[in-house]
């Protein structure tokens, strides 16, 4: 049997808010039973107890939005969280330090016949001058 897509749409909505939806026909059911009450009392009960179903179904239409959108967002934090985790695993691994490092290591090839003029590597570390270097240097200048 082919349901309506209408209908089909309804009962999703009734089945996301199942919780919600049975509350307020419980509370339907002991407003109608109120109202075997003599009228002073029943009408007043039955009032308070529709008042309270309606509005703690809006409050909770209301809710759900804000919930569900918030999710939506924890998830995308989550995801980009990862996402960052990845990459600084992949970066501190070395990976890419170590493919640069090769990259940068490879040396041109002169054309002419001309002795080669190797420049330092430039991934090695340089050594520093000396201090007393530095101070002689200083002390020469002034």
């Amino acid at each position: 049997m082919r349901i309506p897509k209408r209908v089909n749409t309804v009962l999703d909505w009734a089945e996301a808010h199942l919780g919600a939806l049975a509350i307020v026909v419980g509370l339907a059911l002991v407003a109608a039973a109120t109202l075997t009450l003599p009228p002073a009392v029943g009408f007043p009960i039955a009032a308070l107890i529709v008042g309270l179903a309606v509005g703690g179904f809006v409050d909770n239409l209301r809710m759900s939005k804000r919930i569900a959108r918030q999710r939506a967002e924890i998830d995308d934090l989550l995801r980009q969280n990862g996402a960052l985790r990845h990459r600084n695993t992949v970066l501190s691994s070395g990976v890419i330090t170590r493919e640069s490092q090769t990259t940068q290591a490879l040396l041109m090839i002169p054309e002419d016949d001309g002795p080669l003029n190797i420049e330092p590597d430039p991934g090695r570390t340089q050594n520093l001058p000396e201090l007393e270097e530095l101070l002689e240097e200083e002390r020469g200048e002034r």
